[in-house]
């Protein structure tokens, strides 16, 4: 029965280039390794509540660790055009919490908060990543 279908499948994807695999390729594969190791980091980093005291703390380390997250991500060689865009998203995550770090130094707490606020909920990255075929990523 594997067997059938395996020889199915290969027949499928030399008939409809793409169809064998879906929403995957190698850079998913790779940029899923990246982030379960910086999400294993994060969770380490990260282990213990933060405090209201301690949210700039926070802010600059979380944005050190998605510097680096990114910088390994944008590095892997093939990125499908929706990788792209899920690397672009990242990108843009992190410029959010520069954004909130520049408004703390600024002495603007009212906007240090809701920037943060803002990129502590936002989905874009996860949802782009998943349409990457890259789920663990985000």
């Amino acid at each position: 029965m594997r067997r059938v279908l395996f020889l199915g499948a290969l027949v499928l994807g030399s008939v409809v280039p793409g169809a064998a695999a879906a929403g995957t390729s190698s850079w998913s594969d790779e940029a899923n390794r990246v982030c379960v190791v910086y999400t294993a980091k994060a969770k380490r980093e990260f282990a213990t509540p933060v405090t209201v005291s301690g949210l700039y703390a926070f802010a600059v380390k979380a944005k050190a660790l998605e510097n680096q997250e990114l910088a390994e991500l944008a590095s892997i060689p093939g990125a499908t055009p929706a990788g792209t865009k899920a690397i672009g998203s990242l990108r843009a995550d992190v410029a959010e919490i520069d954004a909130a770090i520049r408004a703390w130094d600024k002495g603007d707490k009212a906007s240090f908060a809701r920037i943060l606020k803002q990129y502590l909920n936002d989905s874009r990255p996860k949802a782009a990543f998943a349409a990457a075929g890259a789920g663990r990523c985000g």
